[in-house]
């Protein structure tokens, strides 16, 4: 039973309908990363060639145009990737093809204590570059290594799962 809860928990924080404290030396996010399902931006196959309808990258700060929240994008699906009963919940019916086709984003957002953290899984639509701002969100660091003024730059392991997210589209 604790572990059903755990899971539920993780779940709720990774879709961001529950705020997660970070209690232990492993992020939430971290240990949601890899699921066998795909769900969320969880894959680890690597995303390449990376589709020119997929605009944001991993390491753009992006602003949530609902909350008007700032964020930075750790994972894409070129298409949408959830349970059904997710779907259901956060689409209507008349919104779900349309949303199916359209990439989603894992966004990192800071909540608000110092050391929570919000996750969101969060369609293009409602997503937008935000540039000149570095927002202090706890865990950054175990995705990327710095910030280059514009935007995050990927950890080696991430690189190798996002490797045309670091190039600039001409």
């Amino acid at each position: 039973m604790d572990w059903a809860d755990q899971q539920m928990s993780r779940a709720k924080s990774l879709v961001g309908l529950e705020e997660e404290e970070l209690k232990d030396s492993r992020p939430i996010e971290t240990m949601i990363l890899d699921n066998d399902l795909e769900f969320f931006g969880a894959s680890k196959k690597v995303r390449s060639p990376r589709p020119p309808y997929v605009f944001l990258r991993v390491g753009d700060v992006v602003m949530e145009s609902k909350g008007h929240m700032v964020g930075v994008v750790v994972s894409w699906d070129s298409e949408l990737r959830a349970p059904q009963e997710w779907v259901d919940k956060v689409y209507s019916n008349s919104e779900v093809p349309k949303a199916e086709n359209t990439p989603h984003y894992k966004v990192l957002f800071s909540g608000p204590g110092s050391s929570s953290l919000l996750v969101a899984y969060l369609p293009q639509t409602q997503l937008m570059r935000f540039t000149g701002t570095r927002p202090e969100i706890p865990t950054l660091e175990n995705y990327f290594t710095h910030f280059d003024g514009e935007r995050f730059v990927m950890q080696p392991w991430l690189s190798e799962m996002f490797p045309e997210d670091e190039k600039e589209d001409k």
